[in-house]
């Protein structure tokens, strides 16, 4: 019986982006009693060559080569249709997908049965039905890797290493539970049984929920408390994504028996691998790995996956590695660098990826632009902006949180969650990314009543921050107040000031600080703002970048518009950086201090002046 097919709304979405005759590799999760959900793929890294061993590692476990994606009349698709087939593992008929240039009408689908190609039909399986249907896996662990600094000892003490992992000695934990997961027993809890499936052991997992007042502000703490977690993905999940995210603890067995019921196993600080061999080099491998699993898989299942998901980690390490030794360029490099991990999240895939960077090797290296320019050039992505910077990856909830605790930032991405605009027929066009919102009276700066347009271009800076253009940090009042006046636009005495700025000035700043361009448009009073509508709905389509509107002497921030195009209806998604209260979500969002505002929202007496910044050709 052939499987049945889904493809994610998110992979066609990228599919008809492909304007180029070529062939690329499918990837997807074979789950249930026989469903193929086709989540991502990749096109030729060159003229007629797939790449699809190495491509594999980078992403979580349990998505797998399955099939062949074929756009347009191309020549090579039928010899590497019998490469992949004799490739692909997790299914007896691998897939192949026929596309025309540009376009998923008529995009055909057949599975490779006894030497022939059989059509089948499929479903479009929606982002709130991914979310719902599939969750993730994310665990931390170090080893220590003992080896000569060559290719060939990397790969051989890397292949042990793996060994190990899956020798059986490993136990994993659900962090704050008493969920354990090992070889022997496979997953214990009082309320699982061999039937239970993952869902079961998410409504297990617990969160503590605390909040608490950043510095500069006033309120007060309160106690954590400990509840169930209905939305995991709204405290363990990444930013930018509505997936469940298991958090795993890596434990280590000091015996193969099988274990007390309440018996805990004892933590393993490290694994070494080591030989006699002369002029070993110690390498700490500090790796984080993440697998994909439908809610429904059963239990069971787990501790293979979770295994999996290690050595796959390690796979990518020892490419990165093998990858330093071969470069020419760094043969003459004796320090032996550690590679780390890295989760990244490009809205246009609907899952994560990982890489592998080495630690003090700059993102604007010769060798590592050459790596993601490869990367960005196999999954047909642009090469015009940052996907997998380091800036770029995956902020996880629970990072967010424990870093919020260590030191203050201020709250990110403020708008998710926010009630809807009301606009009949209209379609939202966001902020595309994260940022932080910046308002009066943060940092302990008594700016209230003249630094709303600052913390406009904090946030707007922010964005960049976050987005990966820059690693400069967020510019305070006094940075803005000096730089103005060095190029001569602000007097002497402007510095130290408590005078306001507009939206000349901050592009000026974005400009002096991050070279960042910027468009600026003027409107004569605030009920014009109707004619600029589509201008700001197309500007949030192609840059995505946070707008600065600056009108008498308030700024504010825009995030978003809800656009009709047949009515001219028009609602604006606001960041007002004149809020003085506790940084909590749920008064800003309440409140309206960030929310949807209708033309009302601006003075008809007033003319405005919009700082629209442009993203800059980086990848």
């Amino acid at each position: 019986m052939l499987p049945k097919l889904k493809i994610s709304a998110f992979l066609l979405k990228r599919l008809e982006r492909v304007k180029l005759q070529c062939s690329g590799c499918l990837y997807g999760v074979f789950y249930g009693d026989g469903t193929l959900l086709l989540l991502s793929f990749n096109v030729e890294s060159s003229v007629g060559q797939l790449n699809y061993e190495h491509m594999q590692h980078k992403f979580p476990a349990e998505l797998d080569l399955c099939g062949l994606v074929k756009f347009g009349e191309c020549s090579d698709a039928k010899a590497h249709m019998s490469e992949i087939i004799s490739s692909v593992d997790i299914t007896d008929n691998p897939i192949l997908l026929q596309c025309q240039l540009g376009t998923v009408v008529g995009l055909r689908a057949a599975f490779f049965v006894h030497g022939k190609l059989e059509d089948v039909p499929y479903e479009v399986m929606e982002a709130a039905q991914l979310y719902n249907d599939f969750c993730f896996t994310k665990l931390k662990c170090g080893f220590y890797l003992h080896t000569s600094p060559t290719p060939e000892a990397i790969a051989k003490e890397l292949q042990s290493l793996r060994k190990r992992v899956a020798d059986g000695s490993l136990v994993f934990n659900v962090p704050n539970t008493k969920i354990f997961v090992s070889s022997s027993c496979g997953t214990q809890h009082k309320n699982f049984s061999n039937e239970s499936v993952i869902e079961q052991l998410i409504a297990e997992i617990p969160i503590s929920t605390e909040t608490h007042t950043p510095s500069g502000t006033n309120g007060n703490k309160k106690k954590p408390a400990v509840i169930a977690a209905p939305d995991l993905a709204k405290h363990y999940g990444a930013m930018g994504c509505a997936y469940d995210v298991i958090n795993i603890d890596v434990l280590r067995s000091r015996t193969r028996e099988t274990p007390a019921r309440d018996a805990r196993p004892h933590s393993a600080l490290s694994i070494c691998v080591t030989n006699e061999e002369p002029c070993k080099v110690e390498v700490p491998l500090e790796l984080e790995a993440m697998a994909i699993l439908c809610k429904k898989t059963r239990l069971l299942r787990l501790y293979d996956v979770l295994i999996e998901s290690i050595c796959r980690a390690l796979r990518l390490f020892e490419q990165c590695l093998v990858e330093r030794l071969t470069d020419s360029d760094q043969q003459s490099a004796k320090k032996f660098l550690a590679p780390r991990s890295y989760h990244f999240y490009p809205q246009e895939f609907g899952h994560f990826l990982s890489c592998a960077y080495l630690e003090t090797v700059n993102d604007d290296e010769p060798c590592v632009q050459e790596k993601r320019k490869r990367l960005h050039r196999q999954f047909a992505l642009p090469a015009t902006r940052p996907y997998f910077r380091r800036a770029n990856q995956c902020r996880f909830q629970g990072d967010v949180h424990a870093e919020d605790t260590a030191s203050w930032t201020p709250l990110l991405n403020t708008h998710l969650g926010v009630r809807p605009s009301g606009v009949v027929d209209g379609k939202e066009y966001l902020v595309n990314g994260n940022y932080h919102y910046y308002h009066y009276l943060q940092q302990q700066v008594q700016d209230k009543g003249w630094g709303c347009a600052y913390r406009s271009l904090q946030t707007i800076c922010s964005w960049f921050l976050l987005q990966g253009y820059t690693e400069r940090a967020i510019p305070m009042h006094i940075e803005v107040q000096e730089y103005l006046h060095k190029i001569n636009d602000k007097p002497a005495s402007f510095v130290g000031s408590s005078q306001w700025i507009g939206s000349t000035e901050l592009s000026m700043c974005l400009q002096g600080f991050l070279n960042v361009d910027s468009k600026i448009l003027h409107v004569a009073s605030g009920a014009e703002l109707t004619t600029i509508t589509s201008e700001l709905a197309m500007h949030f389509q192609t840059q995505g970048t946070p707008v600065m509107i600056g009108g008498g002497v308030l700024a504010h921030t825009i995030i978003g518009i809800d656009y009709c195009v047949q009515t001219g209806q028009a609602k604006f998604l606001i960041l007002d950086p004149h809020y003085t209260g506790a940084d909590d979500l749920g008064t800003i969002q309440s409140k309206g201090w960030c929310g949807w505002k209708s033309m009302d929202f601006w003075d008809k007496r007033s003319y405005y002046n919009l700082c629209m910044p442009q993203r800059p050709i980086l990848y």
